[in-house]
């Protein structure tokens, strides 16, 4: 506030010096001509009020005129871009192009993670799969190494059959019975008990029941009970031992 009113006192006494200087030297030409000091001086004094009132009256007069042009000036910037000098109205087009470029990226990025998300579930179900269809080809694997020399070729192929049944949780109504021989049912229980102990896709009772099926012959004088409670029973006895893992298959 202080450097505005230092600037009104200079602006002003700049004019009335100004005015006394054109005063004086209205004065000094009135002298020159003739005119005696009184008239003189009176030029004087009225030459320098009226510069004085003239500029105060033009200075009121000027400063609302600037003031409605500085006003319609910044105006017509509001609407023109500060950097480019791009009116408004187009501004304002671009503002919305640019919103639907950064729509459009960011629905193609959210795509691109859906996509992603996609690629990584079927992956882990691809793993799933492949992890489940090693277990199967291990325990088919299995079954022929220790029934090779107590089933036939076709009674083999059949076992391997059933047990992708057990092992895909398969209705047993698809189960076909295979025959063997020389082998005790302690033998079976533990045939059982490693299909069991290898996929572990259903609880016991449900094992018991494929061998049930599966060695319907050998096994069709025992209950289905029965074989669960013997799945274990003796573990390294008879000719199929109890096997815990199955990594080497």
């Amino acid at each position: 506030m202080k450097i505005k009113y230092f600037e009104y006192i200079t602006v002003y006494l700049s004019v009335f010096l100004v005015c006394v200087f054109v005063g004086i030297i209205g004065r000094l030409v009135l002298l020159e001509k003739g005119a005696d000091e009184y008239t003189a001086g009176v030029f004087f004094w009225i030459s320098t009020g009226f510069g004085v009132l003239m500029f105060a009256i033009l200075s009121l007069f000027l400063n609302d005129l600037a003031e409605r042009l500085l006003n319609r000036f910044l105006r017509a910037k509001k609407n023109e871009s500060p950097e480019s000098g791009i009116p408004g109205e187009d501004l304002e087009k671009i503002e919305e192009v640019r919103q639907d470029v950064l729509i459009k990226t960011e629905l193609s990025a959210n795509k691109n993670a859906a996509r992603d998300i996609e690629q990584i579930r079927e992956e882990r179900q691809n793993a799933v799969k492949n992890q489940k269809q090693a277990r199967i080809d291990a325990a088919i694997r299995y079954s022929q190494q220790e029934f090779a020399l107590y089933a036939s070729d076709d009674d083999l192929k059949q076992l391997g059959k059933n047990i992708i049944i057990y092992a895909e949780e398969i209705n047993f109504e698809k189960i076909r019975p295979v025959k063997v021989k020389d082998l005790s049912n302690l033998d079976l229980y533990h045939f059982g008990w490693n299909i069991w102990n290898c996929f572990k896709v259903s609880r016991q009772d449900r094992a018991a029941q494929f061998l049930k099926l599966t060695f319907a012959d050998a096994l069709k004088d025992v209950e289905v009970k029965s074989i669960k409670t013997h799945l274990k029973d003796d573990e390294q006895k008879g000719l199929i031992k109890i096997i815990e893992d199955f990594t080497d298959f």
